[in-house]
């Protein structure tokens, strides 16, 4: 499984920090369902890469606006897991107990279940999956702000307003949202000032 986000792959190699005592046994690269304490997933991501471990927890990153600031946040998905890949078997003494760490997922006899990294792809490349979401979604609610946009010459409707449902044709835009338009209201045709934003263009063909 090609982790992209880390430049990382199953079979590779980490080292271990310097002075720190190896929390894995030489073997087989294996990956553990590590449960932490809650709000500690990315104090033990930090620790366990201090010491050789790659580890990861899934999430969704969202933007809100509070106080009239934009804020982005993680939104965790499988709250009170890190996914770890350890060099060799984990020393579950050396790790339960540590920067919040308190277990793993086990099999029926107690002992630390291996997941295998077929199971965790979907989870790993959420944030990659999400993040070209967003971009989708952002690209598309530019493509129709563009679209929405009305310029002078074109053919407008109002989707507002007192002419609501009326055909018209916008003449020139003026300063702070305004458009002079042309309308046929009453069997004649009127020149008014009306709020661009009560207007929506009328695409060819439609």
């Amino acid at each position: 499984m090609d982790f992209n986000a880390t430049g990382l792959s199953v079979g590779d190699v980490v080292k271990v920090g310097e002075g720190l005592a190896p929390v894995f046994s030489a073997g087989p690269a294996r990956w553990y369902a590590l449960r932490v304490a809650p709000q500690r997933e990315d104090q033990v991501e930090a620790w366990l890469k201090r010491r050789g471990v790659y580890s990861f927890h899934p999430v969704l990153m969202r933007k809100v606006r509070r106080m009239g600031k934009v804020r982005e946040y993680a939104r965790r998905y499988l709250p009170g897991y890190v996914f770890a890949r350890f060099p060799g078997e984990a020393v579950a003494h050396r790790l339960v107990g540590r920067c919040g760490i308190t277990g793993a997922l086990t099999r029926l006899d107690g002992s630390w279940g291996v997941v295998k990294p077929s199971d965790l792809r979907a989870l790993h490349s959420m944030r990659k999956v999400d993040a070209e979401t967003a971009a989708e979604r952002r690209a598309i609610r530019a493509a129709e702000r563009r679209a929405s946009t009305v310029r002078a010459g074109e053919r407008a409707l109002f989707r507002a307003g007192p002419f609501s449902g009326l055909h018209c044709e916008v003449v020139e835009l003026v300063a702070e949202d305004g458009a002079k338009v042309r309308v046929t209201l009453f069997g004649r045709e009127i020149a008014t000032h009306v709020s661009s934003s009560d207007l929506v263009v009328i695409v060819k063909g439609c």
